[in-house]
């Protein structure tokens, strides 16, 4: 699975993936519910899912099953909120549990969620009755203990959820230290719905060592995948190890190609198709590409990303058999 992202996997970035590595499912970025019900109420006739949420929960790409991702409450107006994604034509919804950042954290939606665990029940019950396809959740293990999840299993069960995503930090940690995927074990061995494992793979090295240690039913690839769109073949076999040097460099410039005209057909402008390149751009920590993504980040018009982008294309492969 390709992990919901916010700020990335947006309905270009998905169909570039969908295009290039074929993931098994997909993921939107969150679709946040506007709050209706609560001290921010807003008026009676305000939407509760942005139209640009709504355009993104229903662009799907060929055949691949997409979930669209909400973060919010009962209080907020989840139930109502996805009833509308639900009558739009959304087959698939994921509730998130885990958001690490702002007002996620304040409120009881996202990783705030495990401040009142007792209002998990009653939102994961009424959107199974509403949700036609697959109810999923992506969660932390907790706040800041990784054992607090395991107090939510009984109502994660009794709502019928068709699988869980778990990764492996509290919200405390964000990105921080490793992943604990022993947690992620003891999640197969517990619960009676499959597990998925997110977390620090990056390598189908490290996919293998994940599957082995947990037997997780899947992966969900998050940073991993921005920085190597092939990681989903390399898991597979389908493809070698991610190369270095030049070979790399082509093989980024081909992505990144591929991606900056696919954001030039949905965004606006010079600066907000760059601002999206440059933020998977940020995700590529190969040592040895350094001053290849540093010019690409310099760009100040999208022709300039382009010009450097054909240039590095044009290298003369180290490795002939790299590219098909």
């Amino acid at each position: 699975m390709l992990a919901p992202m916010q700020g990335l996997t947006n309905r270009a970035l998905r169909q570039v993936f969908a295009d290039t590595a074929q993931p098994d499912v997909l993921f939107t970025e969150f679709v946040r519910v506007r709050p209706r019900y609560g001290k921010k109420k807003l008026d009676d006739d305000a939407p509760l899912v942005t139209n640009a949420d709504l355009q993104e929960a229903v662009a799907t790409a060929g055949d691949i099953p997409l979930v669209v991702q909400v973060i919010g409450s009962i209080e907020d107006g989840a139930i109502d909120a996805v009833k509308l994604l639900v009558d739009e034509g959304v087959q698939h919804i994921n509730v998130n549990m885990g958001c690490p950042w702002g007002r996620m954290t304040s409120v009881l939606a996202g990783g705030g969620m495990f401040k009142a665990p007792e209002t998990v029940f009653p939102l994961l019950s009424a959107l199974r009755k509403l949700v036609p396809g697959t109810l999923s959740v992506k969660t932390r293990a907790g706040l800041d203990d990784e054992r607090q999840l395991f107090g939510v299993l009984p109502a994660f069960a009794d709502a019928g959820l068709d699988f869980l995503v778990l990764h492996a930090r509290t919200v405390q940690q964000k990105y921080k230290g490793d992943a604990n995927h022993a947690l992620t074990a003891e999640l197969v061995d517990t619960c009676p719905y499959p597990i998925i494992a997110n977390g620090d793979v990056r390598t189908a090295e490290d996919a293998d060592h994940v599957l082995q240690q947990t037997h997780a039913a899947g992966l969900m690839l998050g940073r991993g995948a921005i920085a190597d769109v092939h990681l989903f073949e390399r898991i597979r076999g389908e493809r070698g190890p991610c190369p270095t040097g030049v070979d790399r460099q082509r093989e980024l410039a081909a992505h990144f190609s591929r991606l900056l005209t696919a954001f030039e057909g949905v965004f606006c402008g010079d600066t907000q198709v760059l601002h999206k390149l440059k933020e998977s751009l940020a995700h590529v920590e190969d040592a040895d590409q350094k001053k290849f993504i540093k010019r690409l980040k310099k760009a100040r018009q999208v022709a300039d990303a382009h010009s450097v982008l054909r240039d590095a294309m044009q290298q003369t492969p180290v490795n002939s058999n790299t590219y098909t």
